[in-house]
């Protein structure tokens, strides 16, 4: 079956009331459905969907489309994975040539298998077994509730060398559990627990431990973080924290903790905070702040990044405040500065507090006012760097540019970098021209790629058109009413779009009974999806009006669009008025005046 094919097919089995709802709670609102706007705040739902259309659209951002358009948006992902998500829930077998490619597929679904069955296996023994109950004790204790503790699906790995592999080993290969990273293969002759055998053995990767699972984007689990508990700390050469290995399902620099449950949040909140450990993150959720994550067993890195930027440009750090956290935030601060992120620092300032678990713990709910609490980086480093540097000698001024010129170099906005260079300058008593020598030679940490300000976005909110909101609004008043069309004179037709006036032309002589069905059949992709959108708009926001109220409403949207328009050849017009002064041009000066007054006469 052809792609085009397979994407009709899914289109007609995945209901979008029944897809939507399984994200947002939807309202009945006459013959369609609403909810508040999943992809920006409000206060009132402004996002419908349509069940007879099959679309969504929202009439505050502007956001809209088909299934695949909310499941891309919502999940923050590309088509391809779009189509996947959407092919499963729809019963649809995506077919690819390659039987390397079904293998490895079919390989990858058994890892998945294997990690959700050992996730089952360690809450199972938090619960059950008599070290995983002190466990569950110690969780408590560190301030985490039973719903937190189920929300994150946390477990005890036994002290035992296989539980695990045994338990596992009833339905998968041991090649298939040493894929999923949760045992490890070892020659037997030197281990102690294994003495008297002289061939290749295999034992659990996590033993005595409470265990962190780690989801991917879709909620699937992929891999584990074991924090060490009981007689097992010990001892003085065992790691506090163990992670599972890179897999064919685990890339720890692209998995960010907690993400799978926090990106509608981060959306909402137009906002991420990104912490250090896991205790963090289910923490802050359990206080209330939900768009919280955390780097995967690693530091922060440019995949990371990337994933963020699907769904907010605002991004905000709050690492230990320990040397090593310094240490993390200062690259952090430096990579997300190059993605072009607006970067803000969180700080726990109190000594007797070292992270954000600790300050929630304390404190409770007060975290998720804490962290709407951020500082500008540069208004971090900058205070830090006044605090820590003698700037009166000439070796505090060069400390102090030295720190803070890296950052500045990192910064994809010019505008920015500029203002920045002038607060150093003053506060250093020395001239701008002096520091932009120096952050010219100021080098970019190694492997930070600039990525600048005119680079494209990930992803549309709304399909390329022609047709702004306010021609949108007045189209989808021609669709309630259709008779509205012919108030429109054709002396106006200059100050409308093209696409807009054969858009209208057509509605004149077109059955009233289906307008949009009629018209979308006939035009390009892009504009028929905008035209379904008009639709639903017509549906939604004229649902009550009277006639006369319909009209009055047709006549204040053309006097807004003539006046958008006067006023852009007014601007047009200043620039000329400018150019022509600047150049002596006398007569073409005349000119220009003149008709700018005429045209404001107009407004």
């Amino acid at each position: 079956m052809s792609g085009a094919g397979i994407v009709d097919q899914i289109k007609e089995r995945v209901d979008i009331v029944d897809l939507i709802s399984s994200y947002l709670k939807l309202q009945k609102s006459g013959i369609n459905y609403k909810a508040r706007c999943p992809f920006h705040n409000e206060k009132s739902a402004s996002f419908f969907v349509s069940p007879e259309r099959q679309i969504w659209h929202c009439f505050g951002c502007s956001a809209g489309g088909d299934a695949f358009g909310f499941v891309k948006q919502i999940e923050g992902i590309e088509f391809p994975e779009a189509l996947r998500i959407l092919a499963a829930r729809a019963g649809v077998k995506l077919e690819r040539q390659s039987p390397e490619y079904q293998e490895f597929q079919s390989a990858k679904t058994k890892l998945y298998e294997i990690c959700e069955l050992a996730m089952r296996f360690f809450e199972k023994q938090l619960r059950e077994s008599a070290i995983g109950k002190k466990a569950l004790a110690y969780l408590y204790e560190r301030g985490l509730t039973d719903e937190s503790i189920k929300e994150f699906h946390l477990g005890y790995a036994p002290e035992s060398w296989n539980a695990l592999h045994n338990f596992l080993g009833r339905n998968y290969e041991n090649q298939e559990i040493l894929n999923a990273g949760l045992i490890v293969k070892k020659d037997g002759s030197g281990a102690s627990f294994a003495e008297g055998y002289g061939r290749p053995q295999y034992f659990d990767r996590f033993r005595s431990r409470i265990m962190f699972p780690i989801f991917d984007i879709n909620g699937q689990t992929v891999g584990f973080t074991g924090r060490v508990f009981g007689e097992l700390a010990k001892q003085e050469d065992v790691g506090k924290y163990v992670n599972s290995p890179q897999t064919p399902i685990y890339d720890k620099s692209h998995i960010l903790y907690g993400l799978d449950k926090a990106k509608l949040d981060i959306r909402r909140a137009n906002k991420c905070l990104v912490v250090e450990g896991n205790m963090d993150v289910i923490m802050s959720h359990q206080a209330g702040a939900r768009h919280v994550v955390a780097s995967s067993g690693t530091a922060l890195t440019d995949g990371h990044l990337k994933i963020i930027k699907r769904y907010t440009e605002n991004l905000d750090l709050c690492f230990d405040s320990d040397s090593a956290g310094a240490m993390a935030t200062d690259r952090g601060v430096d990579l997300a500065l190059a993605k072009g992120f607006n970067v803000g620092i969180i700080t726990v300032n109190e000594l007797d507090l070292k992270d954000p678990a600790d300050y929630i713990k304390k404190y409770g709910v007060k975290w998720s006012e804490y962290t709407q609490k951020s500082k500008p980086f540069m208004d971090f480093y900058f205070e830090t760097a006044r605090k820590t540097f003698d700037i009166t000698t000439a070796l505090g001024k060069k400390l102090l540019a030295q720190k803070l010129l890296p950052f500045l170099a990192s910064m994809a906005n010019k505008i920015e970098q500029s203002h920045w260079v002038g607060e150093i300058a003053l506060v250093l008593k020395m001239k701008e021209e002096i520091l932009y020598q120096e952050l010219a030679s100021a080098k970019l940490k190694e492997g930070i790629q600039i990525e600048h300000d005119n680079q494209p976005t990930v992803y549309s909110q709304q399909p390329k058109t022609n047709l702004d909101l306010t021609e949108e609004t007045l189209l989808s008043l021609i669709v309630k009413k259709p008779e509205l069309a012919q108030k429109i004179n054709s002396e106006d037709k200059r100050f409308f779009s093209e696409q807009f006036w054969n858009l209208a032309e057509k509605l004149k002589s077109t059955e009233k009974e289906a307008p949009v069905a009629q018209l979308a059949s006939s035009v390009e992709p892009a504009l028929a999806m905008s035209l379904e959108f008009t639709y639903l708009k017509s549906q939604e926001l004229w649902r009550d009006f009277k006639d006369t109220e319909l009209e009055e409403e047709f006549q204040k949207s053309i006097a807004q669009i003539k006046k958008r328009r006067i006023s852009m050849q007014l601007a047009s017009l200043e620039y000329d008025i400018k150019a022509a002064e600047k150049g002596g041009e006398k007569e073409k000066l005349i000119a220009l005046v003149n008709e700018f007054s005429k045209i404001s006469k107009q407004l």
